[in-house]
């Protein structure tokens, strides 16, 4: 059953206040300012809803851009929302209009209004949707309380929300059709038009807020909200403006032993009214399916005569009743005839069983059986059901393995059905990968902590499993790390620290040049080329070098032992005329004498230096 109702916040610039009866039928009609048929049948759509009552359907125009030329104003100010409610329901002509979402016509004579409203008007919707929207300003905050009342077979649906104008008239015909008036036009559907998914699982309130910008071309007394559900193609209920009284379930559903009798207290209300309302209303109560051994009361008594309101539905059952879900319609009639429906569930032997992960993506097992998602379960009370996680499930460099469950038992454990617990989580950590490369690529060098997957906010340690190492012909020593990922390390330490809050990638640089630095000294030019001998020396391992360059050159210096051989370039490239110190680590040569060699323009000069370790 559908009920939607706004409540007011005092806050709020500007508060209108929406719900709907036990189910609101929902018409999406496809149309154009340029389509001749739709100029023709769009006035029978229209005289055909001013004769409803306006708590049980509720109307929403998408337009088009064909026949041609496609003008369409309204396709026009908003074409990417317009053509993915057509291509949502594959609309290839127009006129066209889809009930509910399941029953499609191009002819809008009442006789087949008329039917298709018949199947769809007296079906109890599942869920009930509450909806605030508030004017700030120029934003429009659409605030949607959905509640699940039933168990639903598949409870993974679509919610959307839509903003309308009830009635947009034009001085001259805008389109080619004629038409000048236009009913209920979509302006916007904030966020996305292709809806949102969500989890129905009974007994639970889902809340989600949507803001929109106001248009000033909008007509503010013609503005309107729209939420609805969708599963599949079938729209489960939607929401207009009513103003009589709501009823919906505090409690949806319990359970009882079966063999014994049983009572159950279900606490329902009447939560809003519109203004000015003041009409009594009437309760009953109807089992389904029919049961002579459930009977249902009202213990504070059938008739409401004060709003808002909160009331009590007491359903007793008897031994003899068998196992079942049994649901309790309670209707609601005021002394105009305006009714309202409501229902809560009656489980006897029989318990729903929730049973999810802490995270919706994450698989679990029932009975050897994997799902992703929270499901559902209608099982028999005392019966013994199999729960076990999935671990480790494993997407690129995250990982989530196996915590606990919420009940305390192990990874795979069996429970037994009773009337209280009915969820059940599977706890799942996460954990991230420190991706860990080396470069150039082929060089034998691991990364020491590297390429292994850490618990969320673990500090971790990593270093490159050796500083320097021959590889084809040539010396390669540890230069810096480069990193990728919020929290990643870039810098020159061979050993840092970082905390995973992410995945991140380190990748250790080697090159051929030992570590050093080269500073400026800033002190002006000199005035000859000139290489000092290092201090200090012998050394170990760090030493420093100092020179002079009189001009603007490209420069060289380099390492080379006593048999002439070049073990490592200091540095290579233009070098502003200035003072310089250059500060060298040797910690990936061995202990021994080595000659530095400076190249720049036409200098070149060479010294001897002694490693000691």
């Amino acid at each position: 059953m559908k009920k939607l109702y706004l409540t007011s916040a005092i806050l709020f610039l500007l508060t209108n206040i929406h719900f709907a009866g036990d189910r609101m039928v929902l018409i999406e009609k496809f149309t154009s300012a340029t389509c001749p048929p739709c100029a023709s049948q769009n006035p029978l759509m229209n005289s055909w809803l001013a004769m409803q009552d306006p708590d049980r359907v509720a109307q929403i125009s998408y337009h088009m851009n064909w026949p041609a030329p496609g003008n369409d104003p309204f396709y026009l100010y908003n074409p990417s929302d317009n053509t993915t409610r057509r291509t949502f329901y594959g609309v290839n002509s127009i006129p066209q209009a889809r009930m509910d979402g399941i029953y499609s016509f191009s002819s809008y004579a009442h006789a087949t209004l008329n039917t298709y409203f018949d199947l769809r008007k007296d079906l109890l919707s599942p869920v009930t949707v509450i909806v605030t929207d508030s004017t700030y300003a120029d934003t429009l905050l659409i605030r949607a309380r959905i509640y699940c009342e039933v168990m639903l077979p598949n409870p993974s649906v679509t919610v959307y929300f839509a903003v309308i104008e009830k009635l947009v008239q034009f001085s001259s015909p805008p389109g080619t059709n004629g038409e000048t008036q236009f009913h209920n036009p979509m302006r916007r559907m904030p966020v996305t038009a292709n809806g949102e998914t969500l989890t129905l699982l009974p007994g639970q309130t889902y809340i989600i807020e949507r803001k929109v910008w106001k248009d000033p071309i909008w007509q503010p007394s013609q503005v309107k909200s729209l939420v609805f559900l969708q599963q599949g193609s079938e729209i489960l209920n939607a929401a207009s403006t009513t103003n009589n009284f709501t009823l919906i379930p505090i409690s949806s559903y319990k359970s009882v032993q079966q063999g014994q009798p049983q009572t159950e207290t279900y606490q329902m209300s009447i939560p809003v009214t519109s203004g000015g309302y003041n009409s009594p209303v009437t309760l009953t109560a109807q089992v389904e399916p029919a049961e002579p051994g459930i009977t249902v009361s009202f213990p504070g008594g059938n008739v409401i005569n004060t709003f808002p309101s909160n009331f009590n539905v007491q359903v007793s059952s008897t031994a003899s009743v068998p196992s079942g879900a049994y649901r309790i319609i309670i209707t609601g009639t005021n002394t105009n005839g305006k009714v309202h429906k409501t229902s809560v569930s009656y489980l006897v032997g029989k318990n729903y069983i929730i049973v999810k992960a802490n995270r919706d993506n994450l698989k679990f097992a029932v009975n050897g059986t994997e799902y992703t998602g929270a499901r559902i379960f209608d099982w028999n009370l005392g019966s013994s059901q199999t729960l076990s996680a999935v671990s480790p499930q494993t997407f690129g460099a995250t990982r989530h393995v196996f915590q606990n469950w919420s009940n305390g038992g192990d990874s795979s454990h069996v429970i037994t059905v009773g009337t209280t617990t009915n969820t059940y989580t599977v706890n799942y950590k996460t954990q991230f990968r420190l991706i860990a490369n080396v470069t150039p690529s082929g060089i034998p060098v691991t990364v020491n902590g590297g390429n292994i997957f850490y618990d969320s906010a673990s500090s971790v340690t990593f270093s490159p499993s050796v500083l320097q190492v021959m590889y084809n012909g040539y010396m390669y020593y540890f230069q810096r790390w480069n990193g990728n990922g919020a929290g990643s390390y870039n810098g020159t330490n061979p050993q840092p620290t970082v905390q995973l809050n992410n995945p991140i990638s380190q990748t250790a640089v080697f090159d051929t040049i030992v570590p050093f630095g080269i500073t400026n000294l800033n002190i002006g030019v000199p005035k000859s080329y000139a290489l000092y001998q290092n201090y200090p020396n012998p050394f170990n391992p760090v030493t420093k070098i100092k020179f002079d360059l009189p001009r603007t050159d490209f420069t060289n210096i380099k390492i080379y032992d006593l048999l002439g051989s070049e073990i490592a370039t200091i540095y290579e490239g233009e070098l502003q005329a200035g003072y310089y110190e250059a500060t060298i680590d040797a910690s990936g040569l061995a202990s021994g004498v080595y000659l530095y060699r400076i190249t720049s323009g036409d200098y070149t000069s060479v010294r001897r230096m002694v490693l000691l370790k």
